[in-house]
């Protein structure tokens, strides 16, 4: 089937399990594992909820307003597993993205993380694994501790003034695949 006619026949909404994590007193973190293992989370109580998604693939979202947004954006990337070439090709084709849907004068690219539910993938590609709750990337603390790390002789005048980390996420191979284990 292809991507298009998928959209077209794709529900409005779904019911979903999401697991959140009640916060119950003990320090709640993330071991993150090395490449081909296993993530390992310690603290909080488990607490799923039953939700409805919306699908939003037809919707119009404002970056400014909503955070986010939907963008077609072709690569060309020939191997999301080659390290070299997600370096030399697509951290300037998303520097020039994320100028282009922010308006940004400046972008600096950082970090990529491949990701697979599947386990054999992940071992033989040393990839690390989906991650299975509702989490945010940055906090108030770490998203400035970030340009800190990444930027040390600049931090301080990055920020004084406004700044954003920005994630772009794409699926490797088309379209996006489903888990039933969330």
């Amino acid at each position: 089937m292809s991507q298009v006619s998928e959209l077209e026949t794709a529900p409005e909404t779904i019911e979903a399990t999401l697991n959140y994590i009640r916060n119950n007193g003990e320090k709640i973190f993330t071991e993150t594992a090395s490449p081909g293992g296993v993530d390992v989370r310690s603290g909080g109580t488990p607490d799923p909820h039953r939700v409805t998604i919306r699908n939003a693939r037809n919707k119009e979202f404002v970056f400014e307003r909503d955070g986010f947004r939907f963008v077609r954006h072709d690569t060309k990337m020939r191997d999301f597993f080659d390290e070299a070439e997600v370096r030399s090709t697509y951290y300037d084709e998303m520097e020039a993205l994320v100028k282009q849907e922010s308006g940004c004068k400046r972008v600096v690219v950082f970090d990529h993380t491949l990701r697979t539910a599947d386990d054999e993938l992940r071992e033989s590609k040393k990839i690390r694994e989906v991650v299975r709750r509702v989490h945010n990337d940055y906090t108030e603390w770490s998203a400035p501790q970030r340009v800190r790390d990444i930027l040390p002789n600049e931090a301080d005048d990055l920020l004084s003034r406004r700044f954003a980390i920005v994630q772009v996420w794409r699926s490797a191979t088309p379209p996006a695949c489903r888990s039933t284990t969330w």
